[in-house]
């Protein structure tokens, strides 16, 4: 059971610090200014928030589950729904930024000269800047939560 244990937890851990990365990527590469090819970059930075994302969710509930605490200990536990509503906050935040990903390689595919207004740039990377702040919450409930405070 703790080898299991710890197995779902190192794979809860790794898809998380890869979401982090893939955020943060975003965040960096909304800095440049965006044409066709920066978009498609985006774009694929995009999607290995959005595996890493289902990975994070997937090992949670296999944790949930199968983990060494099981479901009646999270449940209970007002930090866990903490980190609950943070990440489904950030997944919802997230929404905008992959449509306008999307529509920008969209519209680059039409026009060679495709490039994004700075202005639109910078709103995207204001939404990625959130959630990677708002990430920053999750470890820190994540901490109390195994620790029962609160519950």
């Amino acid at each position: 059971m703790l080898f299991q244990d710890a197995a779902l937890s190192y794979l809860h851990f790794a898809f998380a610090f890869i979401l982090a990365g893939a955020l943060a990527a975003e965040a960096f590469v909304l800095r440049l200014s965006v044409d066709g090819r920066v978009a498609r970059l985006l774009l694929r930075i995009d999607l290995f928030y959005g595996i890493s994302a289902v990975g994070v969710i997937v090992a949670g509930v296999a944790r949930l589950f199968w983990g060494a605490k099981g479901a009646s200990y999270y449940a209970s536990q007002p930090f866990f729904w903490a980190k609950m509503a943070t990440l489904a906050l950030i997944g919802l935040i997230s929404i905008a930024p992959t449509r306008a990903f999307i529509g920008w390689v969209r519209r680059a595919g039409q026009d060679a000269a495709f490039a994004v207004v700075e202005a639109d740039a910078r709103r995207m990377r204001r939404l990625v800047m959130i959630e990677l702040h708002l990430l920053a919450l999750v470890p820190l409930f994540a901490a109390l939560m195994a620790r029962g405070i609160g519950g």
